[in-house]
């Protein structure tokens, strides 16, 4: 086994680390997307790769970005609509 990290997991660190830019990005083309994780056509990920991006995207991205007032994340309806500060 190599030290190299495998193209799943470069893949899923590049998903983590720009999914805030995705979803701005994402709403600067529609007003309310889905609040699921925006992942490329090329991009795969293992299923616990997907959970764990739920996740974050859930309890860490979106609250952040409502925080700030880019977005507003509504649980209840799992959408996410552009804040007063987009």
């Amino acid at each position: 086994m190599s030290g190299q990290p495998s193209e799943s997991n470069e893949q899923f660190e590049t998903a983590l680390r720009e999914q805030k830019g995705r979803v701005i990005c994402a709403l600067s083309e529609d007003v309310t997307i889905p609040a699921t994780p925006i992942l490329w056509d090329d991009e795969t990920l293992s299923c616990e790769e997907y959970v764990t991006l739920v996740y974050e995207l859930h309890h860490v991205h979106l609250p952040e970005l409502r925080a700030d007032g880019v977005v507003e994340f509504d649980r209840h309806s799992d959408e996410v609509k552009r804040g007063e500060r987009f």
